[in-house]
């Protein structure tokens, strides 16, 4: 059994209590217009080009078909006829070309994440899985929970909500803590910002408060996507609705890390969204008023 992924990065501080190790799986089933990890959408391998990197040495030409000399003396990269090889990557030397995505066992995932556990075990991390979304490798992601378990090291799942209830089941049965994004509530935008609407992810989230699941809210908010007025105004009711059975609920401001990845993947995306560090405390003094406790994460 294995899970495709794109990273495992260490010593993480924002993804769930304590010092954690996060893997970052490929593969998400919504398409949001903001998304900051846009390599991990697919599942399948790709080439990010950093362009500005390209110091046009040429060492990459000669492999396929993909690459060649531009009468400027610059690299030009075809990408309808990349097979993502890897071998223009093995020999850049400015690291402009980067291959995302590989396959990795359970086993060699969890020898990554336990080298680590000392931090765990002083800190109360653990790992966390990301994405993507892992609900989209759900066999997969729950062997690695049960694994992790066996050796004491706890498990946190980011997640979009959109997936098969059974699979939200079964990991809170294995003790995962959820940090559950809610991109919205009016159904028709929720539909033109992330590709799906929302009824299943609600429903998902309601099942697991309902089963006394570990669950953190958050709230990814984009400065003119899903900010609006009314819109703090549906997410604070919401809230409201659910405050018993909520702990806290974080705020996740946007920022623009996505922007320069989906360009190394050749995807045109809105770069004129500001960030959102500016905006976070005025979302958080409405939203207080759900009776929730609202953190901004990274504080």
């Amino acid at each position: 059994m294995t899970l495709s992924y794109f990273n495992i990065q260490k010593f993480c501080i924002h993804d769930g209590p304590g010092i954690r190790t996060t893997v970052f799986l490929k593969g998400c089933p919504l398409n949001c217009l903001w998304c900051h990890n846009p390599e991990s959408k697919h599942t399948r391998v790709e080439v990010m080009f950093h362009a500005e990197k390209c110091t046009g040495c040429g060492r990459c030409l000669g492999f396929c078909d993909a690459r060649k000399r531009g009468e400027d003396g610059r690299i030009i990269f075809d990408r309808s006829l990349c097979t993502a090889c890897g071998k223009c990557a093995e020999r850049c030397f400015n690291h402009a070309i980067r291959v995302c995505g590989k396959q990795g066992s359970i086993e060699d995932i969890l020898e990554q994440v336990r080298k680590d556990k000392p931090f765990y075990e002083t800190s109360g991390g653990g790992m966390t899985i990301s994405g993507g979304e892992p609900a989209m490798q759900p066999e997969a992601v729950l062997a690695l929970i049960e694994a992790a378990k066996a050796e004491g090291i706890a498990s946190a799942i980011e997640t979009c909500g959109f997936g098969n209830r059974e699979f939200f089941i079964r990991a809170h049965e294995l003790g995962a803590l959820f940090l559950f994004d809610i991109k919205g509530i009016d159904p028709e935008k929720h539909k033109a910002n992330t590709g799906v609407y929302p009824d299943l992810i609600h429903k998902n989230l309601d099942m697991l408060l309902e089963m006394g699941a570990k669950v953190i809210i958050r709230l990814p908010l984009i400065p003119g996507k899903n900010d609006s007025e009314e819109d703090l105004r549906l997410l604070t009711q919401f809230l409201a609705q659910r405050k018993d059975r909520v702990d806290h609920a974080d705020i996740m401001a946007y920022h623009e890390l996505g922007v320069s990845k989906s360009h190394q993947l050749g995807v045109d995306v809105d770069d004129t969204i500001p960030a959102g560090k500016a905006f976070a405390e005025g979302w958080r003094s409405v939203l207080r008023e759900s009776g929730v406790e609202i953190r901004i994460s990274g504080e």
